[in-house]
């Protein structure tokens, strides 16, 4: 039985895709191996004659296909030079409360699993990581700087699955930290604009800590529980105050 003819039009790769696909064709073409280091972002824009914010797109394409990593004092490392199977969620929308809640549901089974992994095998730098994230959070709450608080929030996760030791934990988070900025950006654009809720989840951000740096896995595993519960909470509050006016 011969095959139907896609008769959808195809839309042509825009800046993104393209540079992403170079930098791709590149790392998987052999010119660089694993557990190399990509030259800086800057010259790499250069030489592409294009923005960083650009070429920061295009890197975070690589990061969610888990061909590059963010090693703090490195920069990107090359975790794989092979295309890989690339598992793929559509990003939640600002507005998309359900998908949202789709994507912090999935937060559950990984970040409880890694906080207790982080209690047992995590050393003095990732603490450092980790308290630098939380201050970073803080002042983004005293100023109501919502970018600071989206790149430190997600700071003190990634610093969390880095704790954990497992590659994997690290490749999946960059993986989901492109959903997850989204996710986190929504929950505290929507936190900032109710009294309480922005502090309310740096106590938890801070008790998920205290139980890491303690080296207690039961309890680092119930207080990361107890966190992401309470950001589904929130924003299932948000979207119902939202969509009752």
């Amino acid at each position: 039985m011969a095959t139907a003819p896609d008769v959808h039009p195809r839309s042509e790769p825009n800046l993104t895709d393209r540079i992403a696909q170079r930098l791709m064709d590149e790392i998987t073409g052999g010119q660089y191996q694993i557990g190399d280091v990509l030259p800086p972002e800057q010259a790499i824009a250069d030489r592409f004659g294009v923005s960083r914010t650009v070429l920061r797109e295009a890197v975070s394409r690589l990061k969610s296909e888990g061909i590059v990593s963010s090693k703090q004092g490195r920069g990107l490392q090359v975790i794989a030079n092979t295309p890989l199977s690339v598992l793929r969620i559509q990003a939640a929308g600002q507005h998309d409360t359900a998908q949202i809640l789709g994507i912090v549901e999935l937060r559950r089974g990984v970040e409880i699993e890694a906080a207790a992994l982080a209690a047992e095998r995590r050393t003095d730098t990732d603490l450092i990581d980790m308290r630098a994230a939380l201050d970073a959070m803080a002042e983004a709450i005293d100023t109501g700087d919502v970018a600071l608080g989206v790149e430190a929030d997600l700071g003190f996760h990634r610093a969390i699955a880095r704790a954990t030791r497992n590659d994997n934990y690290i490749m999946f988070f960059d993986f989901m930290a492109v959903l997850l900025h989204k996710n986190v950006e929504v929950s505290r654009r929507r936190s900032s604009k109710v009294s309480g809720r922005g502090a309310q989840a740096q106590k938890e951000h801070a008790k998920v800590f205290a139980a890491i740096e303690k080296g207690d896995p039961d309890m680092a595993r119930q207080f990361a529980r107890i966190h992401v519960v309470n950001t589904e909470a929130r924003l299932r509050s948000a979207g119902l105050e939202r969509a009752s006016r």
